[in-house]
């Protein structure tokens, strides 16, 4: 079984590639200097560990949202701002909250005020118009009483002259003048005993109405009532608390201790409900994630530590904790996914850098990979370019995918352990050309 070679990355930081000469005229030394491109190599070391690449993430990258829409009124920060958790990032405009919290105040303080009064009971002075109100109510019955009786008298006598004028009428003793005289009485007197019975039955509705408000003041409210009332109250405490919660909700705070990385929000615009305003990253802590072929993974442990190399760091190492290893292949490569943590204290690793990890001794062959930013495609083959001295050499490479960032090589490969190699060299660069690597 084949084992992973570690690949240190050498990265050189290259000063400018043209020398300029003072004066009006160059010398043919200068000259040739400036025609020396700079590049950035990179160094293949072997090693006797079990080695894996892959990229630098950071450990919590969170999208600032809000949790109600809403007009901008201020953003308080810009990208690269560092924050702490819980401060003030976006807040939103409140005015129509504000009138909103003011209406519900008021409506809870009334609802509060009524289940007050009742749970009190009656007071004496209500009492006492409770009962004034009961006796009026008596004395318009008694009243309506007499009206009917009255009523009913002469609807009596009214109909009994009706009756003989009508008699009469039809034995001819009686002209039809008359019987209309009798029929309009009659019809008169009809009308006003069923007016006086109308009033009756209202003053008798009066009466109960009354004696019921006596018996409630007197005995106090129904327990349904009080459940209605209380009721009334929570209804109205619940909506003054999502007003609250809106108002408090319209100033965005960050979730967590990090830098801003993007923003996507700006004063005036209007905020939607679950949209990213703000992203925030917290990289006091980095993230490894590297693909491990079948061979290796048995040896890899959760909660084992890892040397990690940034090729963008030359001549450091960084120490990571295992914290997963997944016991499912990538169905895409039948490799193994493997993430550790590495702390980052003042900063130096940044997310989205490429690394590799040696993992720990192992017992099998080794397999030399390189990044794929040092291979360009000529003809349909991988080409790499061998530093020599001050020159570089095109070396074709069989290449084997190991994720999107790295190849392994295959068969009898031209680049060794200890080979430099250029990163990036560009369509320009050619075989036997002079290079100028820091």
């Amino acid at each position: 079984m084949k084992k992973h070679l570690n690949v240190v990355l050498s990265l050189s930081v290259l000063a400018g590639s043209m020398l300029l000469a003072s004066g009006c005229s160059s010398s043919p030394t200068s000259a040739a200097q400036a025609a020396v491109p700079s590049v950035k190599v990179i160094t293949i070391n072997g090693a006797n560990a079990a080695n894996a690449s892959g990229k630098l993430a950071s450990d919590q990258t969170v999208q600032v949202v809000s949790k109600i829409g809403g007009k901008i009124a201020s953003v308080a920060v810009e990208e690269g701002a560092k924050v702490k958790k819980g401060d003030l990032l976006v807040q939103l405009d409140t005015e129509d909250l504000v009138q909103q919290l003011d209406q519900a105040q008021a409506g809870l303080t009334a609802s509060q005020a009524k289940l007050a009064d009742t749970q009190a009971g009656a007071r004496s002075q209500d009492l006492q118009a409770a009962m004034a109100s009961v006796e009026q109510a008596k004395a318009a019955v008694n009243q309506a009483k007499a009206g009917v009786s009255q009523a009913q008298a002469a609807y009596d006598l009214v109909t009994k002259g009706y009756n003989h004028a009508k008699n009469f009428y039809d034995q001819g003793d009686v002209s039809s003048d008359d019987l209309d005289k009798a029929t309009l009485d009659y019809e008169k007197a009809k009308g006003a005993n069923e007016s006086a019975l109308s009033a009756q039955q209202a003053a008798n509705a009066q009466l109960t109405a009354a004696e019921a408000k006596l018996s409630l003041a007197r005995e106090g409210a129904t327990a349904n009532t009080l459940e209605q009332l209380k009721a009334d109250v929570s209804a109205k405490q619940a909506a003054l608390n999502l007003v609250q919660i809106a108002i408090k909700n319209a100033g965005i705070v960050s979730p967590i201790d990090g830098v801003i990385v993007k923003k996507n929000a700006n004063a005036g615009e209007m905020a939607q409900a679950g949209a990213a305003l703000l992203t925030v990253v917290n990289v006091d802590k980095v993230k490894v994630e590297v693909s491990v072929p079948e061979g290796m993974i048995n040896s890899i442990k959760q909660g084992a530590k890892g040397t990690v190399v940034v090729p963008s760091i030359p001549g450091k190492t960084f120490e990571g904790t295992i914290t997963f290893v997944s016991p499912v292949s990538d169905t895409n490569n039948n490799t193994f996914p493997v993430k550790l943590t590495v702390n980052n204290p003042d900063g130096t690793l940044h997310a989205g850098a490429i690394a590799s990890v040696a993992f720990g001794d192992g017992g099998s062959e080794s397999r030399v990979e390189v990044p794929k930013v040092a291979l360009i495609q000529k003809d349909g083959k991988s080409v790499a370019f061998k530093l020599s001295g001050d020159t570089v050499q095109s070396v074709v490479l069989q290449t084997e995918d190991k994720n999107q960032d790295w190849v392994y090589l295959k068969g009898d490969s031209a680049l060794k352990p200890g080979d430099k190699i250029v990163l990036n060299p560009g369509d320009k660069l050619t075989d036997g050309a002079k290079v100028h690597a820091e």
